[in-house]
Formats: structure tokens, C-alpha cells, sequence
């Protein structure tokens, strides 16, 4: 009888492109299309102005790429100068880290905005919920790919995740808007 952690043991995870960075690409990419796109619907429905949308989404996720690579660089300089302080490996550099990160939380972040500025409201709604689903798909998949996981599952996780978090604010938005046109 094989168990599933035999099959992740053996199984030959594939080169891919980015796979150096994967971490901080996953975790920058993950978290600002989650982040973004949760803010954007949540302000739609709360608010029912695009402009409102538009200056919370574009504020949220140039914060959230700046706070991603700066704890991205604090958290590996922190791992490489404990490794030195140990005597054990480490190649990472901090500067790679942070700027990877904040580079794929900066583009995922335009996923979901950018619906916003060219399309009504309602269907910049849909619009950003599709695209970004598709993209938390995506990288999903891409990381499943690498790591030997079964690409779809992996892909399903980051939907299941992202999804999660957008239905949180629509509801706040729903629950706590202040009732307009959306």
C-alpha cells in the first residue's frame, strides 16, 4: 500500500521557470490577488462607486506590495544571519527576496483592478472575480507543477483560499455598506 507522502517523496517535481523564487512569488502573487480583489468587492458592494473602488484597490495593493517585499527582505536577511550565526548554509539574498515579492504582489494587485478602469461597475465586479480566480489558478497550478503536487488540486487550493477571503469582505461590504447603487 503506498501512502500519499510516499508519492510526494518520489515524485520528480519539473524546472520551471521562477522556481528559485517560488516562495516569494507565491507569496506576494497569492496574497495581493487575495488581498486586492477581497478589497475591491467588498468596497463595490459597501460603497457603489467605481472611483471609491478604484482609490481603496490601488491604495490596498501598493501597500500590501511594499509591506510584502519589505517582510520578505526583514524575514530572509533574519534567516541568513542566524544561518552565519550558526555556521549553517544559506543562499538567499534579503535584496532578491523582497524585490521578487514586491514585484509579483504589485502585478497581481492590477488583476483585480484594473476591471475598474474600463468597465461599469457590475461588470468590473465579475470582471476582477473571474480574472482573478483564473490567475490564483494559475499560479496554483504553476507552483503544484514544481513541487510535484497534482497541478489542479494545487490550483483548486489557491481558488478555495482566495475565495474565502473575497466572500469575507462581500459580506462586510453587504453587511456594512452604506447602501449604494451596487
Amino acid at each position: 500500500m503506498e501512502l500519499a507522502t510516499d508519492r510526494i517523496a518520489t515524485a520528480r517535481p519539473r524546472y520551471r521557470a521562477g522556481t528559485a523564487q517560488m516562495r516569494e512569488i507565491v507569496m506576494g502573487a497569492q496574497d495581493n490577488l487575495t488581498n486586492v480583489l477581497a478589497v475591491v468587492l467588498g468596497v463595490a458592494i459597501g460603497s457603489g462607486e467605481v472611483a471609491t473602488v478604484a482609490l481603496a484597490g490601488l491604495a490596498a495593493g501598493l501597500a500590501e506590495a511594499i509591506s510584502m517585499g519589505g517582510v520578505l527582505y526583514t524575514s530572509t536577511k533574519a534567516e541568513r544571519d542566524l544561518a552565519r550565526c550558526t555556521g549553517a548554509p544559506f543562499t538567499k539574498r534579503p535584496v532578491t527576496a523582497g524585490t521578487t515579492t514586491f514585484v509579483a504582489a504589485l502585478v497581481a494587485a492590477l488583476v483585480p483592478l484594473a476591471p475598474f478602469a474600463f468597465l461599469p461597475l457590475r461588470a468590473a465586479m465579475a470582471a476582477a472575480a473571474v480574472l482573478s480566480i483564473g490567475a490564483l489558478f494559475g499560479v496554483g497550478s504553476w507552483t503544484g507543477g514544481i513541487t510535484g503536487d497534482r497541478w489542479w488540486r494545487s490550483g483548486a487550493r489557491f481558488v478555495v483560499i482566495g475565495g474565502l477571503a473575497a466572500s469575507a469582505a462581500v459580506l462586510v461590504g453587504a453587511l456594512l455598506g452604506t447602501g449604494g447603487p451596487a
